[in-house]
């Protein structure tokens, strides 16, 4: 029974403590996401190869990000309105 209880509460900590990988993925795409913004904004002023190179880069992760989430359309939907 005793042992029963300290499972149950190191998993009930263990899930409210910290975030989802699902949230994690997320946030890293924000971050991506805005990296991009800048990066297309400064190729749209000059256009550079290089800048194409690391666009496409950043959109592929993104995509593997929303892939790997678990909820492509949900994870791309919630993207889209950050």
């Amino acid at each position: 029974m005793k042992l029963t209880l300290v499972t149950f509460a190191l998993l009930t900590l263990s899930l409210s403590s910290c975030t989802s990988e699902y949230e994690e993925r997320l946030e890293e795409a924000k971050a991506l996401k805005l990296q991009l913004s800048l990066i297309e904004e400064s190729n749209f002023i000059s256009p550079k190869r290089e800048l194409m190179k690391e666009i496409n880069e950043l959109e592929a992760e993104i995509k593997y990000l929303a892939r790997v989430s678990g909820n492509e359309d949900l994870f791309l939907s919630e993207l889209e309105t950050y």
